[in-house]
């Protein structure tokens, strides 16, 4: 296998926008990329599509379960029903988030257009638009390490050396406000800042008047049908446990790390060892630095790229848990100059 040097990169290399022959961000030293074997890309739709069965099954156990505690008398079981409801549905919102991940890569299906109904499907519950994570997202990928970088999800990722801190930035939800930014741009016929592309514009708006219609939908059956189901099932979960749960697994990426001016994907990105039923709920994001290694290899095969450039790795963590208390008492922390992420 033949290797290239990439300190000086092309970054012009490659399809921004595709799945296959993808531009890559820079990696120094051993390159051995664009020689990977066939096999490493392909994809496996039966497999993507019982995952999302499965996270869709879950989600409408939780919404029984709180179905069934507004129904029934006050007992500890509807309780608990209610509670489970509640925080299961919460998180596989968040879980949702990276099946959508996967679909804006095109590494579910073959067909475009199904990536982006499953992807678009998939981010309903958080506001989150298939198309813009992806427009945003791909860019990332190929930018990452330049100055040119820039993060889809603008999580707060200041102040964080304190449980308060912390805190502040899990139930943070100014996301939203660039949401409503672009519903207005929407329904007002304004360009939305930061997407050039006239495609990606329409495909964005669309997304996301969907699902504010979906939303208006809910408010209404709730009125009407005087039930605290979709506040209970949907709106609160969505606010208060998949929001902080998704900056949980966005924030250890590229955290501390120089996303801006170090051009290499094995010093910017993080990966994590930890137990299977973590890596089915990040979606194998815990191999990070493998799937920035070369994004177009699909999720189901980044598991081993991993195991192949594990000698290679640079910044890798013992556990999600041992990492977020790094964080917290301030042992990791990141350079305002050196991350797109400083809000």
């Amino acid at each position: 296998m033949s290797t290239t040097n990439t300190t000086a990169y092309d970054l012009l290399a490659g399809d921004l926008e595709g799945s296959t022959d993808v531009q890559l961000a820079p990696v120094k030293g051993q390159d051995l990329r664009r020689n990977l074997p066939r096999e490493y890309f392909v994809k496996r739709p039966a497999l993507f599509t019982a995952k999302i069965l499965f996270a869709f099954a879950l989600i409408a156990l939780g919404w029984y379960g709180v179905w069934y505690a507004l129904t029934t008398p006050v007992t500890t079981v509807s309780i608990l029903a209610a509670v489970g409801g509640f925080f299961l549905n919460g998180l596989i919102y968040a879980h949702l988030i990276e099946l959508q991940h996967e679909c804006l890569h095109c590494h579910a299906f073959k067909s475009v257009k199904l990536n982006r109904l499953f992807g678009a499907l998939a981010g309903v519950f958080m506001f989150s638009s298939h198309s813009h994570y992806r427009y945003d997202h791909l860019r990332h990928h190929a930018y990452l390490g330049t100055e040119r970088n820039l993060e889809h999800f603008d999580y707060r990722f200041n102040d964080l050396n304190s449980l308060t801190g912390f805190a502040i930035a899990f139930f943070d939800l100014n996301r939203y406000k660039r949401v409503f930014n672009i519903l207005a741009a929407a329904l007002t016929g304004k360009p939305i800042a930061g997407v050039a592309k006239e495609e990606a514009q329409r495909h964005i708006k669309q997304e996301y008047l969907i699902y504010a219609l979906a939303f208006v939908a809910s408010v209404i059956a709730s009125l009407h049908f005087h039930t605290w189901l979709f506040a209970l099932a949907w709106w609160l979960p969505t606010l208060i446990i998949a929001e902080g749960a998704h900056f949980m697994i966005e924030m250890p990426e590229h955290y501390g790390l120089n996303t801006q001016t170090a051009p290499d994907v094995l010093e910017n990105t993080r990966t994590i060892r930890t137990n299977p039923i973590i890596a089915w709920y990040v979606n194998g994001n815990h191999t990070h630095t493998a799937h920035h290694f070369h994004q177009g290899v699909p999720m189901c095969n980044v598991k081993k790229l991993n195991a192949l450039i594990k000698p290679q790795l640079q910044v890798v963590e013992t556990s999600y848990f041992a990492f977020y208390c790094d964080v917290i008492r301030g042992r990791i922390s990141h350079r305002y100059d050196a991350t797109c992420m400083a809000r």
